[in-house]
């Protein structure tokens, strides 16, 4: 059968020829049709909410906050589909909408859907974060010495990186995995509130005042 190809290759130059010009000649028309390239996205737009609670395991997280989300968020018009994963003091929602549905669009329905229709324990606000096919540029990861420990290098990403990052032409969102957040734990001693006179909400009060955050 290779011969016989070969063969009629070699005598039938010019149907050759002519069947090779039609093969470019249609190739050359696709491709001034193809409306799919990797600019524009040609992936849908996907939204990624994420709701955290240090300390409750996997199947805390699924019932008091992931399914809640998903109730809610399955109303948002243009919604394709949902899928949800719950770790231990994380929920992930990943939002599929439709193809031709507009980001901004999406964005603001989601954040209208969550607002009005998800109540989280302790008044939890998830956060919503853009996501696509090809959207991700890079994923890197910090180390450090082995005594360094995760809370630093989670303040070392928090704190430089992310804010070093997004000072960068291009970058729209760094997004943090992992590690564990510093946090500064006050145990009041009552009987020596009693004796200087101060109580719980003064206390409060002051922590509140002393942690201010501006610009």
């Amino acid at each position: 059968m290779l011969k016989g190809l070969l063969v009629f290759g070699l005598t039938r130059r010019p149907i050759v020829l002519l069947c090779l010009l039609v093969f470019i000649g249609g190739g050359l028309i696709a491709f001034s049709k193809l409306n799919i390239e990797a600019y524009p996205n040609p992936a849908p737009v996907i939204l990624e909410i994420t709701a955290q609670a240090p300390g409750l395991s996997a199947e805390e997280m699924e019932r008091y906050y992931t399914i809640p989300m998903e109730v809610g968020l399955a109303p948002t018009p243009g919604v394709d589909l949902i899928r949800s994963t719950s770790f231990y003091g994380l929920s992930f929602i990943r939002v599929v909408f439709k193809y031709g549905v507009d980001y901004y669009f999406a964005y603001t329905q989601a954040a209208l859907s969550l607002q009005q229709r998800v109540n989280l324990p302790n008044s939890l606000q998830p956060t919503i974060q853009g996501s696509s096919l090809v959207g991700e540029i890079f994923r890197y990861q910090v180390v450090g010495p082995p005594n360094f420990g995760l809370t630093n290098l989670r303040t070392v990403q928090d704190w430089i990186l992310q804010r070093r990052l997004l000072t960068v032409e291009g970058v729209i969102q760094v997004v943090t995995w992992g590690g564990t957040t510093k946090e500064y734990e006050v145990e009041v001693d009552l009987h020596k509130l009693d004796a200087y006179n101060v109580t719980l909400p003064q206390v409060f009060a002051a922590i509140g005042n002393a942690n201010s955050n501006v610009g």
